[in-house]
């Protein structure tokens, strides 16, 4: 069973995805930080390299865009890169994955749109059909119908239960969009197409009709998710607790922060997440078992293996992954753990790859890096130790302020009183607070991250308390 909450109420908006009682993604979005993965851009080219047979494109973000000779529709075999593109060309392109750290966002210029029932692929000449569709007519129904269209697409899981006609107004829309795209003209660099909003980016993630129940905080939300996913399966919050406080959604993000993971049955995972890629070690810690030692390494690994996947998932951890599992004598107990870890990976929507275990016992694999993961988004290089650890970002601090202050709506308080760092207090200022509240935050240097509600009660009250 899956659900979702949606904590709209607040100027950061989160999403948290349950499955089987457990928590297993959680996606973000705050004002200054639109998602661009999957914006389409006019862009200029500013630098070729037939070195790394790629090139720099200006699509009018802070850091330059790259793609890639493969990325380009007429690279046909032998050309250069510089065949392709030339500095100063304008090209229309889409962003595949936005900029994480140095790397700026990465592009394609076979760029694809995606509707409810189809994703139009138009440098491609194909017609797929999702695996979840099992009526074989309507199958090749729909295969027929992409081929009758021209071009290249995927027909996706909602189409089951569609009308033909209807997918197939959809498509000519989705052709007369791209054709619109390319004629595009104006100032260089340009946004043309924006992918969608955050809920839709989400849903496109994970489709409804997989979803049994969503919990809403905002009765607008709660409208707009009625008509998407139906009266029965939405239902709004209406307990004065914050929603992830509530069903112990936030309880679960600050776990998903730290190094050490407990397993169930007293084993527990350390997770070093550094520039380059992620370390994984997986401990006997407390857990002896009942049988041999080699049968409590097997359960160790087993359930660690199960946990890795959630917790890759959670942190939305990407790049190189290594993980270090208790060393196992038989191949046949590797073997059983790496199919327990790729069993766990097929709940995942992100492309991975697992490789095989190393002569020093590692087991390799990769994850495809999206976006910023759950630490990166969430908390900052520590000043006070130099960048070897990590605190709460100044952002994420004045967002949960507000969430917390936000319960405290319809309440006898009339003011409140909290202490902050100067970071924290610049970002929390900027966020408007509908908690009917008088806030006053002073500054202090002892919570350069951080915050602590000091007093409820009267304006009068909170004004002799900062004197």
């Amino acid at each position: 069973m899956r659900t979702l909450y949606v904590n709209v109420i607040g100027a950061e908006k989160r999403i948290a995805l349950q499955e089987d009682e457990t928590i297993v993604e959680v996606f973000f979005q705050r004002p200054d930080e639109e998602d661009i993965v999957g914006n389409i851009y006019m862009g200029r080219v500013t630098k070729v390299l037939p070195g790394m047979q790629a090139a720099f494109v200006d699509i009018g973000m802070e850091k330059q865009a790259y793609l890639h000779r493969d990325d380009i529709p007429s690279a046909e075999a032998g050309k250069q890169i510089s065949q392709l593109v030339h500095q100063g060309q304008a090209i229309l392109v889409q962003v595949v994955k936005e900029a994480i750290e140095t790397k700026g966002p990465k592009l394609t210029a076979k760029p694809e749109l995606t509707g409810m029932y189809a994703v139009y692929m138009p440098h491609e000449n194909m017609a797929a059909v999702s695996r979840s569709i099992q009526n074989q007519e309507k199958k090749s129904a729909l295969q027929q119908l992409g081929k009758e269209q021209g071009g290249g697409f995927i027909f996706r899981s909602a189409c089951e239960e569609a009308p033909l006609e209807e997918v197939a107004k959809e498509l000519q829309q989705l052709q007369k969009t791209y054709e619109i795209l390319m004629q595009s003209k104006g100032k260089i660099p340009a946004l043309v197409h924006t992918a969608k909003s955050f809920l839709d980016r989400v849903f496109h993630e994970i489709p409804l009709h997989t979803v049994s129940h969503i919990f809403v905080d905002d009765r607008e939300s709660q409208k707009i998710l009625e008509q998407k996913a139906g009266i029965d399966k939405v239902a709004l919050h209406r307990e004065k607790e914050e929603l992830f406080v509530h069903y112990g959604i936030e309880h679960e993000i600050e776990k998903a922060l730290k190094k050490v993971v407990w397993l169930k049955n007293g084993a527990y995972l350390l997770i070093e997440q550094t520039e380059t890629m992620t370390v994984i070690d997986v401990n006997t810690g407390k857990f002896t078992g009942r049988l041999t030692q080699d049968d409590t390494v097997l359960q160790t690994n087993m359930h660690g293996a199960k946990e890795i996947a959630r917790q890759l998932r959670l942190r939305d951890i990407g790049g190189m992954i290594a993980i270090d599992f208790i060393n196992m004598k038989e191949r046949d107990d590797k073997e059983k753990v790496k199919r327990a870890l790729i069993a766990g990976l097929k709940k995942d929507g992100t492309v991975s790859r697992v490789f095989d275990f190393t002569a020093l016992g590692i087991l390799e694999m990769t994850r495809k890096r999206k976006r910023k993961s759950l630490r990166d988004y969430m908390l900052s290089p520590c000043e006070c130790c130099k960048g070897t650890g990590f605190a709460w970002a100044a952002e994420t601090a004045a967002y949960m302020l507000q969430r917390e202050l936000l319960q405290y709506r319809g309440t006898d308080y009339e003011a409140v009183l909290v202490e902050a760092g100067k970071l924290v207090q610049g970002a929390f200022e900027q966020l408007e607070l509908a908690a009917e509240l008088s806030v006053e935050v002073l500054f202090t240097d002892s919570l350069s991250h951080g915050y602590i509600i000091r007093h409820f009660g009267t304006k009068e009250e909170i004004k002799r308390r900062q004197s």
